[in-house]
């Protein structure tokens, strides 16, 4: 008799997501976050994710940033499309910020006062990752 073999793979997510929550359109975001963050955020095509019942994707935008001098890579992603969320754990939040690569852990706090000092920005937050039921939709 032939054994059967599973395979199963762990993705690595290794890194800091913010959540945010902020009224304003995404560029405006990305515009307060480019003046925060002395990035260059720009427009990605949309992340489609499908739910698993229903046979239709809904479209997240993103938008991203790399930063060559620490290698890092910065995600603006919109957290509902549709009436879908990106991530249903977290539905107050709008936008969803992953930030991945050389990226001391200190650093992450001072992200996270930056995106708050931001005026139009009510709330920002740290989520855990690994916590996630939908992580992976944070493959890219």
């Amino acid at each position: 008799m032939k054994a059967k073999l599973k395979l199963q793979i762990d993705y690595d997510y290794d890194f800091f997501l913010f959540g945010i929550t902020c009224a304003e359109r995404p560029y405006r975001l990305c515009w307060a976050l480019n003046n925060q963050l002395n990035a260059s955020f720009s427009k990605e095509t949309d992340k489609e994710v499908k739910e698993k019942n229903n046979q239709e994707a809904a479209k997240h935008e993103v938008f991203s940033f790399r930063d060559e001098g620490i290698c890092t890579d910065y995600r603006l992603i919109g957290n509902k499309s549709e009436s879908k969320l990106f991530t249903p754990e977290y539905r107050h939040a709008d936008y969803l910020l992953m930030v991945q690569g050389e990226i001391p852990y200190e650093k992450k706090y001072s992200i996270l006062k930056k995106i708050k000092d931001i005026p139009f920005v009510q709330t920002a937050f740290e989520i855990n990752p690994k916590t996630l039921k939908a992580k992976e939709n944070f493959l890219f």
